[in-house]
């Protein structure tokens, strides 16, 4: 593939210098710098009655809803004191959540699903991101080049994909856009890197397609990336893609955590669903983001209860493409 001119690959990095915000800051007085995710858990009422509980999630969007529903006031009104550290990813969570370090982990539903078929003794107690209903408004896409070849899903075969993890979501949500385009996968291969990195690498030539979510979608576009297919949505409408895990011996025997935290999660996708003008304008102060880049993402949605038909959906595909050789047992995994 041809790399591109120079000074296309200069107007790229001037786009995402200005779509994209510095550090992110927040004054919701919890912690954020993504560390002490070991040690002791911090459970028990405080001096103002209120159970401290340590949740974490991955950087970005998932933490950014967190972090609302803590600013909000909606877990403290459910007697929680949440303090919200931010994550890479779910998985690398797991493992304090069963040593005691971590009291609730966001993660995806892939990698709570491997772990889980894995014999760890985690459950999911609720729902975290979901794909919009509305294709138009998906937060994912597999974006390339404005002069690529390559026109929809089907023309991947043997084509370079970044991804940001290797055998997860990625792998079931494109294979589904590869399916409902008329095409098939083989011969692609997926290359892991950060977000961050895969639309400079694009304009590079060192990759053909790069599956991408809010906000780097819509910085890759405004940079004048070509969207060929919505990955999510095109699994299904309304995809779970995030949940949030317990240790399954604690989530048994603190049901009242259970159902407070499950409670603010709640009230925290009503508020955005009923005013998600108010959610953006949070969106530079929580995470960061340039206050025009938050006026124009697709925002995932949330609900707070499981769908069942997404997890089941997404451990017959994890069968289907080896990701896993069990079955997934959605009434030991996912507490009521």
């Amino acid at each position: 593939m041809a790399r591109r001119p120079r000074a296309l690959r200069f107007t790229l990095a001037a786009v995402l210098a200005v779509v994209l915000g510095g550090g992110a800051c927040s004054d919701y007085g919890g912690d954020l710098s993504g560390g002490g995710a070991g040690g002791g858990s911090e459970m028990g009422a405080g001096a103002d009655g209120l159970k401290t509980v340590k949740v974490t999630d991955t950087a970005g969007m998932p933490s950014a809803f967190l972090i609302y529903g803590v600013q909000r006031g909606y877990f403290k009104a459910q007697g929680l004191n949440v303090r919200v550290q931010t994550s890479a990813g779910g998985a690398a969570a797991i493992p304090a959540l069963i040593n005691g370090g971590l009291d609730v982990a966001g993660s995806n539903v892939v990698s709570a699903m491997i772990a889980m078929n894995r014999g760890l003794p985690i459950t999911m107690v609720g729902s975290g991101t979901r794909a919009s209903t509305d294709p138009g408004q998906d937060f994912s896409g597999l974006v390339v080049p404005q002069d690529s070849p390559i026109r929809s899903a089907a023309d991947l075969a043997g084509k370079r994909v970044a991804v940001n993890t290797l055998r997860n979501i990625n792998d079931i949500v494109l294979d589904a856009s590869v399916q409902r385009a008329g095409g098939r996968p083989a011969g692609t291969k997926y290359v892991e890197m950060g977000f961050p990195d895969m639309a400079p690498s694009l304009e590079r030539g060192d990759i053909d397609a790069a599956m991408l979510i809010e906000p780097f979608l819509t910085m890759a576009k405004s940079a004048g990336m070509r969207e060929v297919a919505r990955p999510y949505t095109d699994t299904r409408h309304g995809l779970q893609i995030g949940t949030y895990l317990m240790a399954r011996e604690k989530a048994t025997k603190d049901r009242r955590l259970v159902s407070s935290f499950q409670a603010g999660v709640r009230r925290t996708a009503e508020s955005i669903s009923r005013d998600p003008k108010a959610f953006r304008q949070a969106l530079p102060g929580i995470a960061g983001f340039k206050p025009e880049l938050a006026a124009k993402i697709h925002l995932p949605s949330w609900s707070g209860a499981t769908d069942r038909a997404s997890v089941e959906l997404i451990g017959r595909s994890m069968r289907r493409l080896g990701l896993t050789e069990r079955e997934f047992d959605y009434d030991k995994g996912v507490l009521k």
